[in-house]
């Protein structure tokens, strides 16, 4: 995906329209059919443009690798896991107006296990524990096909690498991922109800030749 001149008109236009109390469905939805935008430019819209209150209160709830040592971390499984996979398959990604990496597969739903899963997986848990937290707790949306058995294979790879925590299928993941001490997602409404969020595609990507395209330059 490029940033032509079209889509960056229409990112400053539904950056003025939120920073003016616009509601952010109605914004996007008017700028998408005003510049006629395709609709992975309409995810782009959608994830990774906000108004300057919100980029303020997600940066200031962003956490340092530091920060994780000796803590609780939940980790929004899907999400984090989709966006790493992405990063690991050299596809684009974004850094968005508040500082988070977010893909646009807009696949969560929808998700198979492929070969880049277990790959992903490890990557996660390996960036994990040289942080040193005290537990992981991974959560996978009980509703998604098979996520059981992702759920297990979290645990094998968790129990593997020596790491305290655990792995499990849940419904309503959001709430189990910002109550603990730290939370791992990109998630607008994680990010808003978390203490402390750490980014670990951010962290991931600082390693990875990947195509990252910055929104925070636009």
């Amino acid at each position: 995906m490029v940033l032509d001149k079209k889509t960056i008109n229409a990112i400053h236009d539904l950056r003025y329209l939120l920073n003016r109390g616009y509601p952010r469905d109605s914004a996007v939805e008017f700028v998408s059919d005003h510049y006629l935008l395709e609709l992975e430019k309409r995810h782009l819209l959608t994830r990774c443009v906000f108004p300057r209150k919100e980029i303020k209160k997600h940066r200031k709830s962003s956490a340092d690798k530091s920060d994780v040592r000796g803590k609780e971390i939940g980790v929004d499984g899907y999400n984090v896991l989709i966006t790493v996979e992405t990063i690991l398959n050299g596809d684009k990604v974004i850094n968005c107006d508040d500082g988070f990496i977010r893909d646009l597969q807009a696949i969560f739903g929808k998700y198979k296990m492929n070969e880049t899963t277990k790959p992903a997986l490890l990557e996660i848990l390996q960036l994990l524990k040289t942080m040193e937290p005290e537990k992981v707790l991974i959560f996978f949306d009980k509703q998604v096909s098979k996520s059981g058995e992702l759920a297990g294979l979290a645990r094998k790879k968790l129990k593997k690498l020596k790491i305290n925590g655990n792995a499990r299928t849940a419904t309503g993941v959001d709430k189990k991922v910002w109550e603990c001490e730290i939370s791992a997602s990109s998630d607008i409404v994680v990010i808003e109800k978390s203490r402390k969020v750490l980014d670990i595609p951010k962290e991931v990507i600082k390693e990875k030749k990947s195509g990252l395209i910055d929104l925070t330059n636009t």
